[in-house]
């Protein structure tokens, strides 16, 4: 009995110091992302703090809003701070538009719908034991549930990174998309749509 309290009490403060470094990573993604908008427009700010508020007023897991945050902070860096710079002024208007556009309410809770199936193993993966395998491979310590969650993870941002990267990029392609993404009752077939337009959204 004192055993299993004991293991009990351990997987306790094993949930409570993941949920803390998982609230410090997205309070580092918000600073993050913040300076890096500011750095390029400071108009795009409030649109930036529309998305956060958004996202925070409607029931989205905590790794998803990191994720979706450091997708704008990965664009700005690839395609407005390092990018051409005779482009930089259209991808600065394709940041904004593509900010208003993503926070749509709909869209978010869809996301987190598609990324919570995936997570809970309830949508078959392509290729999953090729991501399970890397996982393995770079994180051999971990144990099998928590490998294969990452892995699951893995796949569910690269489907939700066609949508985000897609719309930053060019909001008028993808705008199309993220509304069928939203009107879908079928997010098994639209993640294996997404898949292949992941393939050619790759650089």
């Amino acid at each position: 009995m004192v055993e299993t309290l004991d293991k009990k009490i351990k997987e306790a403060e094993q949930k409570i110091i993941a949920t803390e470094f998982k609230y410090e990573d997205y309070a580092t993604a918000i600073e993050v992302t913040y300076e890096n908008v500011e750095k390029v427009d400071r108009k795009t700010i409030p649109l930036l703090q529309d998305l956060i508020e958004t996202m925070e007023s409607i029931p989205i897991d905590i790794e998803l809003k990191t994720y979706i945050l450091g997708s704008i902070t990965t664009y700005i860096n690839e395609k407005i701070i390092f990018g051409e710079s005779y482009r930089r002024e259209r991808n600065i208007q394709n940041l904004r538009r593509g900010l208003e556009i993503l926070k749509n309410k709909e869209g978010l809770i869809k996301m987190n719908e598609l990324y919570r199936l995936i997570l809970d193993g309830k949508i078959p993966l392509q290729d999953f034991d090729k991501y399970l395998e890397e996982i393995r491979d770079r994180a051999p310590d971990l144990d099998q549930e928590t490998q294969i969650k990452y892995a699951r993870q893995k796949v569910a941002y690269k489907y939700l990174e066609v949508i985000i990267k897609g719309l930053l990029m060019d909001p008028t392609k993808y705008e199309p998309l993220y509304k069928q993404f939203i009107e879908t009752n079928d997010l098994e077939e639209f993640g294996k749509y997404l898949q292949k337009e992941y393939e050619k959204l790759r650089p």
